[in-house]
């Protein structure tokens, strides 16, 4: 599978099962677990269904600085 980058936050990932599984698994997720693509993301990978390139962890401002927003 090729090496895609998605858009936002540039994490790179490589997909590890064609477009069509992706988007089936993503549109049988519950509504609670695709609130943003930071989640949807963190389900395909614990899915085994994408894997994040070059050792980095995927991370969003908003839940990395919980402590320094209260």
């Amino acid at each position: 599978m090729p090496e895609r980058v998605l858009k936002f936050g540039g994490a790179k990932i490589r997909n590890m099962v064609p477009p069509v599984k992706i988007n089936r698994f993503v549109q049988n997720l519950p509504e609670e677990r695709k609130d943003s693509l930071f989640e949807i993301a963190t389900e395909l990978r614990q899915a085994g269904l994408i894997k994040l390139l070059e050792g980095r962890d995927q991370s969003t401002i908003d839940r990395d600085t919980v402590d320094d927003q209260l």
